[in-house]
């Protein structure tokens, strides 16, 4: 009723202008996915580097166990050497006696000279097998960057699929609301010609309005949830040391070094107290706790006082030393965690 109403008041005798929709230019939100990129490719250029550092290093360890083996086949031709001199010396002891004392001092001599051999090729063989060990190494830290490498660049052209979908959706409400503000025109023109239109054309031009307002509305929410889903993702990839890390599959508790026992006395002479305290706490990258919180305790309130059991507690926890969390198994990050405290009466 108020809608015929309105249309009655309405007086045709002059055209009707209707104001054009001062329309906000969408937001260019293609700078923050360019970035994104950016920073990908930065850190596969560093991965690619370290990798071709162990490879040189790789090449330098196998140089110097060529080296190395080269100094064994000369010692091992000395002691062959010798070992020949030897079985000379012992013919000719077997034949003539003479100068006994002379050839056993010879053969003490060669006999000292082969065990020093020895011992050097002892030595030169240990360094072979460090030279190895480290080789295995170096050879399995290439293998994590190139994992790491491959994780990059899948996260990278996912990224880049996902910026190329949601910049199709922008450009096809773009192209919505061109064709809708040339349907306006025409119709505004349309309705500037004919003076005595009907009241159909202006309920239509208000749907229109309405409708481009609401494309308007959805375009600012889809940029907006874009902006929230790129900080999320960089919060996700970016943690550093001593970062604030919820608790994930990611994560690696930490767990306690130093844990003294809480110790209270109880309301009753001859009654023992034995149970445990659950406390939300707060530890940092250096296994310390930061702060705390009561969440519950299996001891009943007519056995101890609760205050008291809450402030021991909290005061004992800080005194407690844990393992680092650890992001990945290998960042050291802040979290909170649950900690079970153990309580006896004194």
């Amino acid at each position: 009723m108020n809608d015929k109403n309105t249309f009655e008041e309405l007086e045709f005798e002059n055209p009707v202008e209707i104001r054009k929709i001062e329309e906000e230019p969408p937001k260019n939100g293609k700078g923050i996915y360019i970035f994104i990129i950016f920073i990908l490719i930065i850190l596969t250029g560093f991965l690619g580097y370290r990798e071709l550092i162990r490879k040189q290093e790789i090449k330098k360890l196998k140089k110097q166990i060529e080296m190395l083996n080269i100094k064994i086949k000369d010692k091992n031709k000395k002691i062959n050497r010798i070992s020949k001199e030897l079985n000379k010396i012992q013919s000719i002891f077997s034949k003539t006696s003479k100068n006994k004392k002379e050839l056993l001092n010879n053969i003490s001599s060669l006999e000292n000279e082969i065990k020093k051999q020895n011992k050097k090729l002892n030595n030169l063989t240990s360094k072979i097998n460090t030279l190895k060990k480290e080789i295995k190494r170096l050879k399995s830290e290439n293998k994590k960057l190139k994992s790491e490498k491959e994780k990059l660049n899948k996260a990278l052209n996912e990224k880049e699929k996902t910026i190329t979908q949601k910049e199709n959706k922008i450009k096809e409400l773009e192209n919505k609301l061109a064709q809708q503000s040339v349907t306006l025109k025409n119709l505004r023109e349309t309705f500037s010609m004919e003076s005595n239109a009907s009241k159909k054309l202006i309920s239509e031009l208000i749907d229109e309005q309405k409708k481009n307002q609401k494309l308007l509305e959805e375009n600012l929410k889809l940029k907006d949830k874009i902006k929230e889903l790129n900080k999320k993702i960089k919060k996700l990839e970016n943690v550093e040391e001593g970062d604030l890390v919820p608790s994930s599959e990611l994560l690696t508790l930490a767990k306690p070094l130093v844990n003294p026992p809480v110790k209270v006395k109880s309301k009753g002479l001859f009654s023992k107290i034995k149970g445990f305290v659950v406390v939300n706490a707060l530890i940092d990258e250096y296994g310390t706790v930061k702060n705390a919180y009561f969440v519950s305790t299996n001891i009943p309130e007519d056995k101890i006082n609760r205050g008291i059991l809450i402030n021991k507690t909290l005061t004992t926890i800080k005194k407690w030393k844990f393992s680092p969390p650890l992001y990945k198994g290998k960042i050291a990050v802040k979290t909170w965690q649950p900690v079970v405290v153990p309580v006896s009466s004194e």
